[in-house]
């Protein structure tokens, strides 16, 4: 088996978005950190029960551990950028509504919006959840018992949040926000299967590639964008003028978190699947270097870093996250609303399009 095709956890250097600069403004923006799980949807039998698996969880030192902390103390990452951008875009499409004045907090968003978004960064909690099995192979005989145990609290967490998730969308009362979530759901595990069985002997065009990496990457971040939209009362072809809106910026931020994680020597468990990867192979293969891949199977990841630069794999990563924040900044411009507001997101979408990595020790 190739080494950079099972599922791990690496430590990183630096992680993407931590680095862009604007998030803690922004936060005050919105005046609210988002966090993947609001206690308020949960019964205290609930909350007992989580806490006594956490602490199973906790026992069995798996890899998830780390980032279940990071999130539950509320650190910045993919999760919380794609609320706030949510969030934002709120504020912007309710200052063009007059239909929701009285409803707003003083920030201008809607409880309801702000519900949408809670529900959203619960379900990518869940998907990341069941992503991030540890892969019993390399583990050592005396750990397996305990990463075992570990992977299934995993998924058990995952399931229990993805059908909070659902519950407390339905009580949105919602019929168009309801399907529009679920069908991301659908789009996103799809998404996830497709990548998942890629034939990494004849990788796939970089349009197909791009069509799923949007419905795995994009699709929940634009339906929380649409879903946005139609809360504030606009209509629905602005809605999805938006809905792509939030599409570009998800597969952005994606990409983006490929580049870091290429750079930053932290090839995870998808690699071979990943854009920079399939980039760099479809260039060799355009231009007659084909011998320079060599065999799938002796793959390992400092060979895969090798074509991903002979490849030039993250130029060409970076060009086509590039093209996506320049979408999204031209949706942006569609819209009638406060030169403020628009600006606000439109800094963090530039903070997207620039951000570099930095080293750490």
């Amino acid at each position: 088996m190739c080494d950079v095709t099972r599922r791990h956890f690496n430590s990183s250097t630096t992680d993407f978005p931590d680095t862009l600069p604007n998030l803690p403004h922004i936060e005050k923006l919105v005046d609210s950190p988002v966090t993947f799980l609001s206690i308020e949807y949960l019964q205290n039998d609930e909350i007992f029960y989580l806490m006594e698996n956490i602490q199973k969880l906790i026992g069995t030192k798996h890899p998830i551990v780390e980032f279940g902390a990071q999130t539950l103390l509320g650190s910045t990452g993919t999760f919380k950028i794609h609320g706030l951008i949510a969030l934002l875009l709120a504020q912007i499409v309710n200052a063009s509504s007059h239909n929701t004045v009285l409803l707003r907090d003083h920030t201008g968003i809607l409880p309801k919006q702000r519900r949408l978004v809670e529900v959203c960064e619960m379900i990518s909690t869940a998907f990341f959840l069941h992503d991030n099995i540890v892969s019993l192979n390399k583990i050592e005989a005396e750990e397996r018992p305990n990463i075992q145990k570990g992977n299934k609290l995993s998924l058990l967490f995952g399931d229990y949040f993805l059908a909070t998730a659902c519950s407390q969308l339905a009580t949105m009362e919602n019929p168009s926000v309801v399907n529009s979530v679920s069908r991301a759901i659908a789009h996103n595990v799809e998404g996830r299967f497709w990548l998942e069985t890629i034939d990494t002997n004849t990788p796939p065009t970089l349009d197909d590639l791009s069509y799923y990496c949007s419905l795995r990457h994009g699709a929940l971040l634009s339906s929380c964008c649409y879903s946005a939209a139609l809360l504030s009362g606009l209509d629905v072809d602005t809605a999805v003028s938006l809905q792509k809106f939030g599409d570009y910026v998800g597969q952005a931020i994606h990409l983006k978190s490929e580049i870091f994680a290429t750079e930053t020597s932290n090839i995870g468990a998808e690699s071979l699947s990943s854009y920079p990867y399939i980039a760099a192979v479809r260039y060799l293969h355009k231009h007659g270097k084909v011998d320079l891949i060599g065999p799938v199977s002796g793959l390992n990841e400092e060979k895969v870093k090798r074509i991903i630069n002979l490849g030039y794999g993250l130029d060409l990563t970076a060009e086509q996250c590039e093209e996506y924040c320049n979408k999204a900044l031209q949706t942006l411009k569609q819209l009638n609303s406060s030169d403020q507001l628009t600006q606000n997101l439109a800094k963090v979408v530039l903070d997207i399009k620039s951000a570099k990595p930095v080293y750490t020790a």
